[in-house]
């Protein structure tokens, strides 16, 4: 079987969209900073059975110091969100987190140089517009 990356991105298009409605219903059981704690425990720990049973590991200095950039980002991030689950309305905390899109499409263009195509152009507007349809 050929697993290609837009079957990846799709299965993790239904797993986060699936764990955001569990992070919403899971605040009415417990408070946003151990939740995020324990999210990310679980995490770390079906992660690193994964990885040591993976024969490919890969490693450098330069790559750890980015995960730890990204990890303090991730980390940050996490706590916001889950912390806007917990006051505020699923449909409007989970769409505008999931705009994270439009900062990496944007930052991809400005800072890896990726190609401006109308089709992103055109994604980009109509994510934003969404948003301010399902905000309101």
């Amino acid at each position: 079987m050929y697993i290609n990356e837009i079957i990846l991105a799709i299965v993790a298009m239904v797993a986060f969209g699936l764990v955001g409605i569990v992070y919403k219903v899971a605040t009415d059981y417990m408070d946003s900073i151990s939740m995020v704690f324990f999210i990310y425990l679980f995490s770390t720990i079906l992660t690193g059975i994964v990885w040591l049973l993976s024969p490919n590991k890969f490693i450098t200095c330069e790559g750890l110091k980015l995960v730890v950039i990204a990890s303090v980002l991730a980390a940050i991030g996490m706590m916001s969100y889950i912390y806007a689950l917990k006051i505020g309305f699923a449909s409007v905390v989970v769409p505008i987190r999931n705009l994270a899109l439009v900062v990496t499409v944007s930052l991809a263009i400005l800072i890896l140089k990726e190609e401006v195509t109308f089709t992103k152009t055109a994604g980009i507007t109509l994510a934003v517009i969404a948003l301010i349809l399902l905000s309101r």
